[in-house]
Formats: C-alpha cells, structure tokens, sequence
C-alpha cells in the first residue's frame, strides 16, 4: 500500500534510469579531497559510473583520429555546471504525521533533500520505523517516486535499563525487523557498551549515534569508549573536558527548555577554559574511530533568530504548519524562543566560535567530520539546512573541497556504503548532484532558491544557481521540477489555511 501511494504522490516527479546516462562538459569535484578537474564527459550505465572522459584539449589531441564523443539514451548538458558526489543528511527525522509539516508530509521532505542534492539520509528515530524500512525498499529500486537512499536508525527506548543479555537480544530484534543501526538518546550509562557491541557484531552499518545533553550521565568519552560510530550535536564533548558538571545556576530546570537551551550557550565556553582536556578529548575519539556530526545549522537560530525566521526560502517552500511549530509555544520541542535576549545571542555567538574552534582541531589531527542537519526545529528547513551546513563548516575554517568529501565519500564511509565511497570515480555507484555554477566558489549556488546572479552592466539581476539534476543509484530526479511542486504544496497549504480562517 504505502508503495501505491508513493506512486501515485509522487508520479508528476518520477525518477528515471536509463540504460547508458552520459553527462557531457562537466566540472567534477570528486569528493576525494582533490580539486575539481573538467570539462569531462561521465558514463553511466544503469546504477554504476562506467567511465569518465577527458575531454580537455590536451586530452582531446590524443584520442585517434575519428574518436567520437559518447553517446547514450540521455545526455545531460553539464557545461558550466558542477558534479559532486550526493550529498548526505546524517541526522533526519522524517515527519510521517500531519501534524508537524502538513498533509504528506514525508513526500515533501524527500523532495526538498532530493532538490539539493541529498541522495542518502540516516534517519534517527523515534517512531515510524517500519513505514521507513517501506520507503527504504523503495529507494532501493531504479526509477520510481523521489526518495532518497535510506539508513534507518531504530530509537532506544529512552531511559531505558536493560540487562545485558536483554539489550542484545532487543538489538538482535530491531535488525531482523529491519533496522540499519540504533539510535540512542541521553541513555543510562550502563547500557552504552552492550548496544554498541551488539551492533557491531551484527554488522549493522548504520552503527549507533548518540545524542548527548547537558544533564547527560555519559559523556563523549564514556561513549567512545564504549563504542559509539557517532556523537550527535553540540553536547558531550564539552561535558567530558569539564571537571565536574558545567556551573549551573541555581535555578537551573532541566526540563525547562527555556533556562536549558539558554544555559548551553556556555558549555563550550566554559570548557575552553581547559583546552588541554579538551584535546584530550578529542585525541581519545580519533584513537577509538569515533566520527562527529555537529549539527551546526539547527542550533544557529539561538546566535541570530531574526536571520532565522527571516529566511528566504520560508516563503515559498516551508509550510504554514512548519512555521507554526518554530514559533514559541510550550508543549512543543525546541519552540523555547519565549524570551530570547541579546545576552542569549552573545553567548552563542561565542559558543560557535569555540565549538568551531575545536571541530576544526579535530578535522586537522585526523578526526571523521560528517554533515547532518537535524532539520525541521528552531527554523530550519529540510534541503536548505544541509546547504547551510557546508556553509558553516567554511565558517568553521574548512576548505570546500574538503567539505564536499565530508558531506559525501566521509558518511558513506561511516555507514559502511561501499559503493559511495569513491565518489565520483569510475566504478561507483551513481549519485551524483550536478550544480548550476561553482560550490567551491560559494556554496550559496546549492540553494533550491537559487542566486542573484549580475550580468556584466551590473544592474541586470537574474537568477542562477541550484542544484539541477540529482541522481540517486543512476536514477535521474529534476531538482527545479521538485522544487516547482514543492512551491503548489505551500501555495496550496496556505491557500486552504486562508480559506479556512475565512
């Protein structure tokens, strides 16, 4: 049933294989850490990159005599366009009820992560496993409605203390139903490593992730040590290079997301004060393998919420039931900004700097970086937050070049997806995101929005960039046709809310 009516939600946008695919002119960064090379002609056939061409002049004049460019059942034009590897989103939750994005709301999401150039997303729970492992299977076929290649992570149960022999056998139990790895979030301690080594020797390839907080009994080294593939967010890290808990007021209130959110803007603060811990830290995450997902983009709302709320793409492409879950209301996860002050911003700001600080330390001494956006809280949308993401790993201090390789070959490589872990090389499989214009210039040409791009009068503005063709297991998906039905979902959306308030 739910294959049905994917089909039928999805059919105006239906990806398509073809037998030969051959994209002619293209500029590729490979995301293998080296620079971008082109112009060059790729080949594709079915699911696999076949070939890549040369087509430079230098490579031209040593072709025989008579050498024709290839030929295919389609070419793709990429002249003055760039193809990277598919992006991947290593923390999603895919809203799978109306209630927080709108009617279909899982369509809309995978469109918006497709639009961009996100072929695969790790999913983290919690909820909703077994209509994911469906959408999973899918995914997994050529052609057919756009979703993206899926990891599905099946949450922990929270607070959740079992023995050892039970934890195993519920892991046990989570990948025969399907699951690629587990999910944990601020877990009692003593659970940690039995998780972690069960997944392990089950061979999950999603691995665990841990999400970390403040008042967290386990910190970033308790869970490498234990095992972890991931830690999640701004939290552990910090935490564990503190001696002693982090210097809450005395009205802190855990469970108050206000004074919460509002007090971790100085975990890092607080933790630069012992830097050589710090590093210890982070030296001891390296030596046991573990990777960092940052999460940067969900958290910026707290160092800049006008930006946030004010953002471009709000207008056509986030849905009046988005909006309305971002704004304060209590009951409702991360919509704290009831009282948010210019002291508030400070500290982030601050905190941004230290954490980006650090991150990069870690990326210079050998760390596994990888990019997940967590989006659909604190004013962050779908797609458009895994662009920001690059964004702010250059902020950060990182090279694009390395950050393609962080958003692509770094997370393939974590979830154990063999096929994606050479990028764009011959011999891999197929995913790709041809760009209209240079990322490594300025990532902002990825934004389904696209850019203000001046003619050479510099007074004539058209609009340039994004992502135009996203291709998933050699299964091509029209990035602006996406976006086109994403903008009728909205307009629709709003449509019906205006009628409805009449």
């Amino acid at each position: 049933m739910a294959e049905a009516s994917a089909a039928r939600a999805h059919s105006a946008t239906e990806g398509k294989q073809y037998g030969r695919l051959v994209i002619r002119n293209a500029t590729v960064v490979n995301g293998r850490g080296t620079p971008a090379e082109g112009p060059v002609d790729i080949i594709i056939e079915r699911d696999r990159i076949v070939d890549i061409l040369k087509v430079d002049p230098i490579a031209l004049a040593r072709h025989p005599a008579g050498w024709q460019r290839p030929e295919g059942d389609k070419i793709i034009d990429a002249t003055g366009m760039y193809v990277l590897p598919g992006l991947v989103d290593m923390h999603l939750h895919v809203p799978l009820d109306d209630h927080r994005v709108g009617p279909r709301g899982w369509e809309y999401v995978y469109k918006l992560l497709l639009a961009h150039g996100v072929t695969t997303a790790r999913t983290c729970g919690f909820g909703g496993e077994e209509t994911l492992y469906e959408h999973r299977r899918i995914a997994s076929q050529p052609g057919g409605p756009p979703i993206p290649r899926l990891v599905v992570l099946y949450g922990w149960p929270r607070d959740g203390l079992f023995a050892d022999a039970e934890a195993r056998d519920m892991v046990r139990r989570f990948r025969d139903g399907g699951a690629d790895g587990v999910k944990l979030i601020d877990p009692v301690a003593e659970q940690v490593a039995p998780v972690c080594d069960e997944v392990r020797k089950l061979g999950m390839k999603g691995g665990t992730a841990i999400h970390l907080s403040l008042s967290s009994e386990v910190d970033a080294v308790m869970a490498s040590d234990a095992g972890v593939t991931t830690i999640e967010h701004t939290y552990g890290i910090p935490e564990a290079a503190i001696p002693g808990v982090q210097a809450f007021p005395p009205e802190y209130n855990e469970m108050d997301e206000l004074l919460r959110f509002r007090q971790s803007g100085y975990n890092w603060i607080e933790a630069d004060r012992y830097p050589e811990r710090v590093l210890d830290v982070l030296d001891l995450m390296i030596e046991n393998g573990t990777a960092w997902d940052p999460t940067l983009v969900v958290y910026e709302a707290n160092r800049d919420l006008v930006r946030a709320k004010t953002c471009e793409w709000n207008e056509k492409y986030t849905t009046p039931a988005l909006l309305d879950y971002w704004s304060p209301k209590p009951g409702v996860h991360a919509s704290f900004h009831f009282d948010w002050r210019t002291s508030d911003e400070v500290a982030w700001k601050q905190k941004y700097q230290i954490w980006m600080k650090y991150l990069r330390e870690f990326f210079q001494r050998g760390g596994v970086i990888t990019t997940g956006a967590d989006a659909g809280s604190l004013y962050t949308l779908f797609g458009f937050s895994v662009i920001r993401e690059l964004e702010l790993l250059q902020e950060a201090g990182l090279h694009p070049v390395d950050i393609v390789k962080i958003a692509s070959t770094n997370a393939a490589r974590v979830l154990g997806l063999d096929g994606l872990v050479g990028g764009v090389r011959r011999g891999s499989t197929a995913d790709l995101a041809i760009v209209d214009g240079n990322p490594l210039a300025n990532f902002k040409v990825m934004y389904g929005s696209g850019i203000d791009k001046y003619l050479d009068d510099q007074v004539t503005k058209i609009k340039a960039g994004g992502v135009r063709w996203t291709i998933r297991g050699g299964t091509v998906f029209d990035a602006r046709a996406l976006l086109d039905e994403v903008e009728e979902y909205v307009a629709e959306l709003k449509s019906g809310q205006r009628r409805g308030g009449s």
